[in-house]
């Protein structure tokens, strides 16, 4: 081994301790907090979303919060990380959840959430750390744990990254957690551009181990999260120029586990100092190397190809470019696209697909293991990014294409896919699932040995949750069906849920979707919590045919609603609105008494005795009365709730802060109701209802004070923002530092339960 490559490999190892040594430096004990009670051990399933099973609980984050918000210890109640035991979650318990976690966990991309190894939640959260200027860099991202019985949450962090869109995995191999991430724009030894680079730290050793630098592209394993491999694609270094090869590249991968990079000899470079520029840090294994038979390239067969200059004599293909489409390591696959040199449109990027345990095998050779042409599933791989897989016997069998009209589903015959579109040709080989809108995919699941996907669609914003059994053939989707047949190969909306479109995907579990709701702009800002909707039905998973039904019922409530005469019963179209939504039935007797205490109104000048009836008949909605078809009622919280209410249909999970749950209700009382009264002149000390408009003089004189305060602070500080160096931020070498751092009711009317004859006179 040469002196130069010894020493290269001596200030890596220098460069992974220092790394260590300065993460292990953020370590500073952790936040008192009282244990929850409570066997949280067992199995953990769906590992690295937004919800995570754990044994008898179901750990989830309490909604969509931003980065910028409150992130103090103990504050977050939206965005925390909460639990609720699988009894009550079933039981339709949902107010039962506990706070584990009182940080924001956020992250700006979803890709990953929380992880569950051993008795710990780890997971990512914006820092609380302050710059000079005493501002808090909540850009940044700091990686934490917390113990799940919601004690032992570390005051520091593992580590701290600058970019708070970092696409990360926490990782188990062998007994140990890692955290592996992708940095990009990371410049490490004073690069005039920044690199992409992958880094994996020990969580128990504290080490941050640099596994790739410079790689062009990079995926994880799309369907477990937890998976510890990463493949990338690297370009060829030309040491002589210091230059990276063009026309061709290479596949790699790397486990969460490497700590040693590659061997390789650096001392025919002129001048060169490892110190100051390593030049090429490769941890991985070589996968397919792209050289092709150009003599400009075979006569440069360099220390990083797979190959000698002997070898490279021998192959026929020109150079290859590959870039990476996804990773299943559940099933074992890999699929990628590859383009010829010779070849340079686009559309011509061939698709293929290889098993993983062939790539990992000892017999594989990165040149020659490379397939031909005429093996690659598709010659034109331009809707890639839209397939989902389906698998039989271990291999993928067929392909769901998205498209605008739904997904095509195409057959993997002879490892090509279906691409016939002629009326003459066989369409059991490649049809339509029809759908109203393109589809985005959301989950599958299997349902009673049913395959359904779970999607939403471009025509709804993107936010509903709709869903469609995959086992059918063509005559299922497209064949004669009588009018209002809905069977599994229907496509069915389920209910009006609307899920946000930029936040993690929703879940299924135990037959319930859980999901963060999307911002409901009629009611109030950024309102992203978590709510469920339970599909279950004597202890099966509704059908298509059962989910219509359902949404016949639920859309049945507006309809009825809306045929009410709004110039006969003045008011009560909107108030029956309202009171779907909520189910308040205290809240109308308060503000009918408001109007005649305050402002002196007559008692029907307001609202009449008949809408008042009628409120109140929605309400309790009695089986022999107007709403009778909506008397049927589920335990929701502990309290019936009937078939004429949303939270019959979907509720709210988890905890929401006082503050947020009077904004909510303040939001609907403004829009399906008059606003509360107030007694002219009065407005400074005269106590306002929950939805007053009016804040009062105290709040203008409030709000005016603020800003002189505001002001006064901008003059005497200027606002220079500058971010705070680090000593525990992690450091590769001396010369760079790596930013890693809810009354009674009240009667009314003297009888609330009076009842009003044809005539609509009120009875004595």
């Amino acid at each position: 081994m040469s002196k130069s490559f010894t020493k290269i490999i001596c200030i890596f190892v220098a460069a992974v301790a220092a790394l260590g040594i300065a993460v292990l430096s953020a370590c500073g004990g952790t936040y008192k907090a009282s244990a929850l009670k409570g066997d949280y051990s067992g199995e953990v399933s769906s590992n690295g979303g937004f919800a995570v099973e754990k044994g008898n609980y179901i750990y989830f984050i309490n909604g969509k919060q931003a980065n910028t918000a409150d992130n103090t210890f103990g504050m977050p109640v939206k965005g925390a990380v909460m639990r609720i035991s699988k009894t009550d979650f079933s039981a339709r318990n949902y107010d039962a959840a506990e706070t584990v976690v009182p940080h924001i966990a956020y992250s700006g991309q979803y890709n990953a959430g929380i992880y569950i190894y051993g008795d710990y939640v780890y997971y990512a959260t914006p820092s609380t750390e302050k710059n000079s200027n005493g501002e808090i860099q909540n850009s940044y991202l700091a990686f934490k744990r917390t113990k799940l019985d919601a004690t032992g949450t570390m005051k520091d962090y593992y580590i701290q990254l600058s970019d708070s869109a970092t696409d990360y995995r926490y990782v188990e191999i062998d007994g140990t957690v890692y955290l592996l991430y992708v940095a990009t724009n990371e410049k490490l030894y004073g690069e005039s551009t920044g690199c992409t680079n992958i880094h994996s730290v020990n969580l128990t050793t504290r080490a941050n181990t640099l596994l790739a630098y410079n790689v062009d592209g990079y995926v994880f394993d799309g369907v477990d999260a937890t998976n510890g491999r990463i493949y990338y694609t690297m370009k060829v270094k030309n040491l002589t120029t210091d230059s990276l090869y063009s026309n061709y590249n290479q596949i790699y991968t790397v486990t969460a586990d490497a700590d040693k990079p590659n061997e390789y000899d650096f001392s025919a470079v002129k001048d060169y100092d490892a110190d100051k520029y390593p030049m090429y840090v490769n941890c991985g294994k070589l996968i397919f190397d792209g050289i092709g038979a150009i003599d400009s390239i075979t006569e440069d067969v360099t220390q990083f190809n797979g190959i000698t200059a002997e070898e490279a004599k021998e192959i026929k293909h020109s150079p290859y470019t590959y870039a990476l489409s996804s990773y299943d390591g559940v099933n074992g696959m890999l699929y990628y696209t590859r383009i010829s040199k010779v070849v340079e449109s686009e559309g011509s990027k061939a698709l293929f697909a290889v098993k993983e345990s062939d790539l990992l095998s000892e017999t594989h050779n990165c040149v020659k293991s490379n397939p031909d042409n005429s093996a690659c599933l598709i010659t034109d791989s331009a809707a890639a990014g839209n397939y989902t897989y389906l698998y039989k016997d271990g291999a993928p069998e067929s392909v769901l294409i998205a498209g605008d009209a739904g997904f095509t589903k195409a057959k993997i015959i002879d490892g090509k896919i279906t691409t016939e579109k002629h009326p003459n040709e066989n369409y059991e080989n490649r049809f339509l699932i029809r759908c109203d809108g393109k589809p985005t995919v959301l989950f599958t699941a299997s349902h009673d040995g049913v395959n359904y996907i779970y999607y939403s669609l471009s025509s709804d914003g993107g936010d509903s949750i709709n869903r469609v059994g995959i086992d059918g053939v063509n005559n299922d989707y497209n064949g004669y069906k009588p009018d209002e047949t809905t069977d599994e190969f229907t496509s069915v909306n389920i209910l009006d849920l609307d899920a946000c479109s930029d936040w993690y995907k929703p879940e299924m579990i135990d037959g319930q979707i859980i999901f963060a709701t999307e911002t409901e702009a009629d009611y109030v800002d950024d309102y992203n919590y978590i709510m469920v909707c339970d599909l279950r039905k004597e202890g099966k998973v509704l059908t298509n045919a059962q989910i219509s039904d359902l949404n016949d019922l639920y859309e049945g409530i507006t309809e009825q609603i809306d045929k009410i005469d709004a110039e006969v019963y003045e008011n009560l179209p909107n108030a029956l609105h309202y009171a779907f939504l909520t189910g308040d039935r205290d809240y109308l007797a308060k503000l009918i008494k408001a109007y005649t205490d305050i402002l002196g109104y007559d008692e029907e000048k307001f609202w009449s005795v008949q809408s008042v009836e009628k409120y109140y008949a929605f309400i309790d909605a009695k089986p022999d009365g107007e709403w009778g078809d909506y008397s049927a009622a589920v335990k929701v919280n502990g309290k019936d709730v009937a078939a004429n209410k949303r939270d019959y249909y979907y509720t709210f999970l988890g905890a929401i802060p006082k503050d947020d749950n009077e904004l909510y209700t303040e939001a609907l009382r403004n829009k399906y109701l008059q606003s509360y009264p107030v007694k002219e002149g009065k407005e400074w000390y005269e106590p306002l209802g929950v939805n007053s408009e009016l804040k009062g003089a105290f709040a203008v004189i409030g709000i005016v004070l603020a800003g002189l305060i505001v002001i006064a602070a901008a003059v005497t500080v200027p606002l220079v923002i500058v971010k705070k160096r680090k000593k525990s931020e992690p450091v590769y070498r001396k010369r760079y530092k790596v930013d890693t751092t809810d009354d009674k009711n009240i009667n009314v009317y003297e009888d609330e339960n009076s009842s009003v004859n044809k005539d609509g006179e009120a009875n004595d």
